[in-house]
């Protein structure tokens, strides 16, 4: 995974938006998964950016969802419409439909293999935790292991719907946001550790062919 020092989001929106101008521009489709959390902020800002665009051949989600009712104050992507998301013309996916939480995680799951299937170029972008999880998938949690295109699971803090393993595998490129003296510890085990994603979910992140990690903590 290629490191680089950042002071703030910025460059990170401008690499999403770029990524995904120049593939568009070639005709391509696009598949773009967006993070919740500290994500959401390079998320709108990566959007703004490619305002103007032809966004037909755009499909865009979610990387996981905290399952309740559409709209609930903790819903990613709630929190993404408060924050003025909008990409006119792309064709957008809102994980929560109001059915029943597994019945909401196998057409996740349908829809994210249909535009994996579809997509000549499909990124994502992921966040970290300091106890080393990515999307919803949490270090001994029932995500862990977990089959398919996404799951559903109930977690310490939300219910949650999150992609799995194989489908984050399945992606072209991961661009990882990690900001603040907190992400120190695991940044260093992102970079310089091999453990295996079972223990530490953001490993997978390095299966991806190609990824970039964006962090404001100097590489130890």
């Amino acid at each position: 995974m290629e490191y680089r020092h950042v002071e703030s989001i910025e460059p990170v929106a401008d690499y999403l938006a770029a990524q995904i101008k120049d593939h568009l521009s070639s005709g391509e489709r696009v598949l773009w998964l967006v993070s919740g959390g500290s994500g959401i902020e390079v998320g709108c800002l990566a959007a703004q950016k490619l305002a103007g665009l032809d966004l037909s051949n755009l499909a865009v989600t979610l990387t996981d969802e905290r399952y309740g009712e559409v709209g609930h104050p903790d819903e990613n992507w709630q929190q993404l419409l408060d924050s003025d998301f909008a990409l006119p013309g792309a064709l957008l996916y809102r994980p929560l439909t109001g059915e029943a939480r597994d019945i909401t995680a196998t057409r996740f799951g349908d829809w994210l293999a249909g535009q994996v299937e579809k997509a000549d170029y499909s990124i994502g972008l992921f966040g970290i935790g300091t106890d080393g999880h990515t999307a919803g998938i949490k270090p001994d949690s029932a995500a862990i292991g977990g089959r398919g295109w996404a799951l559903d699971f109930t977690g310490e803090d939300y219910e949650r719907i999150t992609m799995t393993f194989s489908a984050i595998e399945a992606l072209d490129e991961v661009v990882v946001q990690a900001m603040g003296a907190g992400k120190a510890g695991v940044i260093r085990q992102l970079l310089h550790e091999d453990t295996s994603p079972e223990v530490a979910p953001m490993q997978v992140l390095k299966h991806v062919r190609t990824g970039t990690l964006f962090t404001d903590v100097e590489e130890v």
